[in-house]
C-alpha cells in the first residue's frame, strides 16, 4: 500500500487522523515482518542449521565454507584458562597469571576482565557443540535481547564443530563454578 505523505499537514486535525492512520499499518507491518523473520529463524534453529558470529570469538575463526576452524594459539590460551581453573585458580587469580605472562584477549588488549573468562569457561562451542536461542528479542520495536531462561525452545547442536577442551574437562570445569557459584 502506497501514501503520499508529502501533502499531509500534522497541525491539520483532519489529517492528523491519516497520519496516525498510516503509521500504525507501518508498525503492523514492520511487527509481522518481524514475526515472519522469528519463525523462520527458529525454524532453520529447530532443524539444526547453525548461525554463528565468529567475531571476537578466542579459539575459532570461519573458513571459506563458512565454518569455524581451531586458530591454534588462541586455543592453547583456552586451553590454559580452563586447566588453570581445574588446578584451583580463582577467575582473578586466571586473570593475574594471564597478564603475568603476556597473554592477549581476543582483541588484543593486556588485560582480561573476569566477566570474559566466565564466558570462556561456560561457553559449550569450546566442546564442539552449539546451543541455540540463548538470548531473544521479546519486543520488535526495542530490539532489546533477553537471556532466554526457557520461554521459548532452545537447541543444542552437537558435534558441530572440531572442539577444543574435552567434553569430561568441560563438565567438571561446569561442576566445579556451579559449586562455587552456590556457596556465594
Amino acid at each position: 500500500v502506497y501514501f503520499d505523505l508529502e501533502n499531509l499537514d500534522s497541525l491539520d486535525n483532519s489529517q492528523y487522523l491519516m497520519i496516525e492512520l498510516i503509521a500504525s499499518i507501518a508498525q503492523d507491518e514492520s511487527k509481522n515482518r518481524s514475526e515472519n523473520i522469528k519463525w523462520g529463524m527458529r525454524h532453520s534453529m529447530s532443524q539444526g542449521n547453525v548461525i554463528l558470529n565468529d567475531k571476537n570469538f578466542l579459539g575459532y575463526r570461519k573458513n571459506s565454507n563458512g565454518n569455524l576452524v581451531i586458530v591454534e594459539d588462541e586455543a592453547e590460551t583456552v586451553r590454559i584458562i580452563f586447566s588453570l581453573l581445574l588446578q584451583g585458580y580463582g577467575y582473578r587469580k586466571i586473570k593475574k597469571h594471564l597478564g603475568k605472562h603476556h597473554i592477549k584477549t581476543v582483541t588484543g588488549k593486556d588485560t582480561w576482565s573476569t566477566s570474559t573468562i566466565d564466558r570462556i569457561l561456560s561457553n559449550e562451542k569450546y566442546v564442539g557443540h552449539v546451543l541455540l536461542q540463548k538470548t531473544y528479542v521479546e519486543d520488535f520495536l526495542t530490539r532489546k535481547q533477553i537471556k532466554n531462561h526457557g520461554k521459548i525452545n532452545q537447541y543444542l547442536v552437537e558435534n558441530n564443530h572440531e572442539p577444543i577442551i574435552l567434553k569430561e574437562m568441560f563438565l567438571k570445569v561446569q561442576e566445579l563454578t556451579a559449586a562455587k557459584s552456590l556457596k556465594k
